[in-house]
């Protein structure tokens, strides 16, 4: 085949040309071949230049990306370009057409062919080569081209030859060229940009070449080819992407492109379009430059949820909608391929995260979620997922791609205000299905219905525990897998990411005062609140191992909880209760919880416990309740003491102070304390009202009952009082009984004649055994006598003191010696004189103590001087040196009493 080179100045013709199935029919007169086409497979291949030139475009306002001198010196601003590669059309002869190779022959003859589209390949835009047929399918097409130069007022026309299509659709403009292009080199089309931005860059190329398809092919309504570039305008629109090109003698004059995908992880429409333009720049010194934008639309602003499952379960919110529709100014070369694990191939363009151009931020998308209990908002940044589908591939269903695009955009962490959220959505809503939420971490999942997002965590406060415990720490959660697969006939909801301790050892007046209870919580029930998992109901017998609940620290009266608690069907309850525009409030039950006989706390009938805490903004009630049992203590192999209750309430009201009641109190001594019995028999505790005392420690009801005076002649015996003391810790020590006859602040009086005397008996016991026995008994004589003008007193008492705590012993003799005088009512003074000697069993140490006591009142005024010794050691203690409870040498009642000695030792 031979090639020839066409070149007619005049008109710029430029063209290569080959020719096959033609022989020589004839010679011309002036030596010239005439060729002719004898057969059926006749061909005229006409070769152009490159039609087409790739520009650099740059975003509006952008200045050049370098200057050049021009010839007068100054700068001129410079893009850059690159031409595309050359283009040829095949002409199929008719049989019997005949070809002088001459411009003018060759040119009648491309007139009388047809074009191949099997064999034309024309490269416009740059690196997209299409073959050019009719709208039919067909290869109907005519080159409409002038044989000789157009020449007006001696000016030549530039030569350049419009292909159209012989068969028009009906109403179709005269103008129109009515084409079809459709790719041929798909692997051309995929060829790296040259290093610089272009209006139809490579993914948009590889995108037109895999939907150009002869049966989907693109149309132009004109195509010129010249030696100066070719002329296009041309569109394809199909159901994914769209193209439309104006070209110009090889320069780009507007480039669009739009491409359809959806936002990953929330699975709303969009569209992407990449937009070219020429432009009179002033900003580039008013060159004709292109300018590009890139802009997405949301096309699907509202997602409906999808049908109730796991998916639906782990977004519990209804529509969920992208407030903003249009995102302009955006990069427009941020597009990144996928790479398929399972067939190896490599995808263009296929995702991108969009970034606006000043190159500051990622765009952050502003949702609104519907909830039942309002709609929850929160912007988060998203990814366009192109929809690509190609023979073994598609963008939107690839497993191996939504895992790809969980890294690329791994969940998404979203604060929020502390916000009432419905998790569950239920028709049959529980107060444990809302809880307040203070984050959520929004992933991504490939759902039958495309892309749909999940809460692969959330931040939760619970206010019971804030309520209850006074803790507010944010605690991460996330959905059972339970749940998700069951759905609503899951109880167990949450499962938090690390265990919480519900401990109310040692602020036992915020769980009820006589119980401290304490469990670790991993996951939330709806029904339940905060739960142990571990800890759930046995199968058959739906009871729970209290002791996997409760660890031994937990207790009821001071007992440990795992010895008392039996039959146990469920943990304490810990629920919230959200109410909108109210703060949260929080309730904590355990109601009819059957006890069973553990050391001394033994049951006298149906024993329970039944706890009812409620704490909103209002303030707390509480109520707590154990009922028919007695304490014997210390243990029941060896009893001292038997309180028996038909029942025990600490109660307080929102407001108010704590309080205990008792019912049907019944105290009975046994053992080594029996002749205690008569007058415990004296104490009727059920019909008084306790004396109750509240502080940080402790609530202690004491009940006091005045007995009458025993008068026998001489013999006189005065304030008698028993009285019972039952002492709450809030510690989670254990509940203690004191029994008193007297006390050592109000002892009994004595009296026989000029002789007196008095004091007092008090016994504690609790669980652990006899921890107090404290017994003072007193004795001695007062004289006293008065002459009407002045009055005195004298006494002297001595006495003895037993004392037994913690299990160490006392043992305290003591001296009072003392008097006083007054006269005439303005004068009085008063002298007291108070020498003790004790033994101490810790230490083995026999100590003494002096106390001396001056008190004068004048009418006017007053002074009162206490003279101590402090305590010093008389033996034992182990060392001579030794002093127990020594004042320092600054201590001003000590000095006191070394300024008395020094006063009277010389006397």
């Amino acid at each position: 085949m031979p090639n020839f080179l066409l070149v007619r100045s005049l008109d710029h013709l430029l063209l290569g040309v080959s020719w096959s199935g033609l022989t020589v029919a004839e010679t011309r007169p002036d030596g010239m071949p005439v060729l002719k086409a004898t057969g059926d497979d006749a061909r005229l291949v006409v070769s152009f230049p490159p039609q087409h030139v790739a520009e650099e475009t740059s975003p509006p306002g952008q200045s050049a990306p370098r200057t050049l001198p021009a010839a007068s010196g100054t700068l001129v601003p410079v893009w850059n370009g690159m031409l595309s590669g050359p283009s040829r059309i095949s002409f199929a002869l008719p049989r019997g057409t005949t070809l002088v190779p001459t411009v003018d022959g060759i040119l009648q003859a491309m007139g009388r062919g047809r074009p191949i589209a099997a064999d034309t390949a024309v490269e416009l835009p740059w690196r997209m080569i299409f073959a050019v047929q009719d709208r039919q399918g067909g290869q109907d097409i005519a080159s409409d081209h002038p044989v000789l130069p157009l020449t007006v007022a001696g000016v030549s026309g530039l030569w350049r030859a419009r292909l159209r299509s012989l068969r028009r659709e009906p109403g179709t403009p005269a103008q129109d060229a009515s084409l079809a292009l459709h790719a041929v080199d798909p692997a051309t089309a995929k060829s790296p940009d040259p290093g610089f931005s272009v209006p139809l860059g490579q993914v948009g190329r590889d995108r037109l070449a895999g939907k150009a398809t002869p049966a989907q092919p693109a149309h132009a309504t004109r195509l010129e080819l010249s030696a100066l570039g070719g002329t296009l305008t041309a569109a394809g629109r199909w159901d994914t992407f769209q193209w439309e090109h104006d070209a110009v003698l090889g320069r780009d004059v507007r480039v669009r492109t739009e491409t359809s995908g959806v936002l990953y992880p929330l699975g709303h429409r969009a569209r992407y379009v990449e937009f070219s333009e020429r432009v009179f720049d002033p900003t580039a010194g008013h060159a004709a430059v292109l300018r590009s934008t890139f802009v997405l639309t949301v096309t699907e602003p509202v997602r409906r949820p999808p049908p109730d499952g796991p998916v639906a379960r782990a977004f519990p919110f209804g529509d969920v909608e992208i407030t903003t529709f249009v995102y302009g100014g955006l990069v427009g070369d941020g597009w990144q391929s996928f790479t398929d694990p399972v067939t190896g191939q490599t995808h263009l363009g296929v995702f991108f995260k969009p970034t606006f151009a000043d190159g500051s931020r990622t765009v952050e998308f502003p949702v609104r979620c519907a909830a039942p209990r309002g709609d929850v908002r929160f912007p988060m940044p998203l990814l366009f997922v192109a929809d690509v589908t190609k023979p073994g591939f598609a963008s939107l269903t690839n497993p191996a791609l939504a895992k790809h695009l969980a890294h690329v955009l791994p969940p998404q962490s979203v604060p929020l205000p502390g916000i009432p959220i419905d998790l569950v959505r239920s028709a049959a809503p529980r107060d444990g299905d809302v809880h307040e939420v203070h984050g959520i971490t929004v992933g991504g999942t490939l759902h039958a219905t495309g892309y749909r997002p999940v809460l692969t965590g959330l931040d939760v406060r619970l206010p019971a525990l804030r309520a209850l415990l006074g803790k507010d720490e944010p605690r991460r959660v996330e959905f059972t897998p339970q749940y998700l697969n069951q759905g609503a006939s899951h109880d167990m909801l949450l499962k938090l990411d690390r265990p919480v301790d519900i401990d109310f050892v040692g602020q036992s007046d915020r769980s009820g005062g006589l119980v401290a209870p304490r469990f670790t919580t991993d996951a939330v029930s709806r029904d339940l609140g905060p739960v142990n998992s571990a800890a759930q109901p046995a199968q058959g017998t739906d009871e729970i191992d209290p002791a996997r609940l409760f660890p031994p620290e937990a207790t009821l009266l001071g007992f440990a909880l795992i010895d008392l608690v039996t039959d146990l069907k469920k943990p304490p309850t810990v629920t919230s209760v959200l109410a909108p525009s109210r703060p949260p409030a929080a309730r904590m039950a355990w109601n009819d919880v059957r006890l069973k006989a553990s050391g001394p706390f033994r049951p006298t009938g149906e024993s329970t416990l039944d706890l009812t805490v409620t704490a909103s903004a209002d303030g707390t009630d509480t109520h707590c309740k154990v009922t028919e049992f007695a304490l014997v203590l210390p243990t029941p192999s060896a009893p001292l003491l038997k309180v028996q209750f038909a029942a025990m309430t600490f109660t307080q009201k929102s407001g108010g102070p704590p309080s205990i009641a008792l019912e049907d109190v019944e105290v009975e001594f046994l053992g080594e304390l029996q002749l205690l019995q008569e007058l415990g028999e004296a104490v009727d505790l059920s019909d008084l009202a306790p004396q109750i005392d509240v502080n940080p420690d402790e609530l202690v009801a004491s009940y006091s009952l005045p007995l009458p005076s025993v008068t026998a002649g001489a013999f006189i015996m005065t304030d008698l009082e028993a009285s019972t003391e039952i002492a709450v810790p809030f510690d989670g020590q254990p509940v203690s009984v004191t029994f008193g006859f007297a006390s050592r602040e109000n002892p009994f009086t004595l009296t026989v004649l000029m002789f007196g005397g008095g004091g007092y008996l008090e016994v504690e016991l609790d669980h652990r055994g006899l921890q107090r026995l404290e017994a003072a008994l007193e004795f001695g004589a007062m004289l006293a006598i008065d002459f009407v003008v002045a009055r005195g007193e004298v006494h002297a008492f001595g006495g003895i003191r037993f004392e037994l705590a913690d299990g160490e012993v006392t043992l305290t003799g003591y001296l009072r010696i003392g008097g006083c005088v007054e006269v005439l009512g303005l004068i009085s003074v008063s002298v007291e004189l108070c020498i003790s000697l004790a033994y101490q069993s810790a230490t083995k140490a026999l100590v003494g103590r002096a106390t001396l006591v001056i008190e004068v009142d004048f009418t006017l005024c007053s002074a009162s001087v206490e003279l101590d010794s402090g305590t010093w050691v008389l033996a034992g203690g182990g060392s001579a040196d030794h002093a127990l409870h020594a004042l320092a040498d600054t201590d001003e009642g000590l000095a006191r009493w070394r300024a008395y000695q020094a006063a009277f030792a010389p006397l």
